[in-house]
């Protein structure tokens, strides 16, 4: 099966979270040797990519602003041309391929929403293990490395506690909140 990589401009906290709990290979894109992250297909962030990635006739200019990239097996989709039942089957298999921008900011909140899920799990299971808020945080924060990502202990525990209080789902209803 062939695939294709997409070039994305993440958070840079989700960078280090990503890059620690997904399984990535080393690659060269567009001459540019990087850590590419696997996204099966049939996966929901796999699924959302597909439906939304824009076929180009050329790799993606200025490569170095990127900073993930995410290889897509796919070789071909479906795409309704029209409101009716009418689709044509598109092969993506040899194809350059980008999200557009106005994508690009629902992937970082679908990936904000698995980080925050994550933090406070993490947190969480050590408090109920009698371990100080402040260690928890420190070790989620050590973990990930996301001090180089200018992520900062009193923000997570703002973040700790507003999840507390408001629960866990509370942005599957509201807007995510930016820091």
């Amino acid at each position: 099966m062939s695939s294709n990589i997409v070039p994305l401009r993440l958070r840079p906290h989700l960078v280090s979270f990503l890059m620690k709990e997904m399984k990535g290979v080393g690659k060269s894109f567009a001459g540019y040797k990087c850590k590419v992250l696997n996204v099966p297909a049939y996966s929901f962030i796999g699924s959302f990519l597909l439906e939304h990635l824009e076929k180009i006739d050329y790799p993606v200019k200025n490569i170095e602003t990127f900073n993930i990239f995410l290889d897509v097996a796919a070789t071909s989709r479906k795409r309704y041309v029209s409101k009716g039942n009418f689709y044509k089957i598109e092969s993506l298999g040899k194809s350059f391929v980008y999200l557009p921008e106005e994508f690009v900011e629902t992937i970082n909140n679908i990936f904000e929403q698995q980080f925050r899920n994550s933090f406070f799990n993490f947190v969480d299971a050590r408090v109920e293990n009698n371990a100080p808020v402040t260690q928890a945080i420190l070790s989620f924060i050590d973990k990930y490395d996301l001090f180089e990502a200018n992520v900062t202990q009193i923000q997570l525990r703002q973040l700790y506690y507003r999840m507390k209080e408001e629960g866990l789902c509370f942005s599957l209803q509201n807007k995510l909140r930016r820091q």
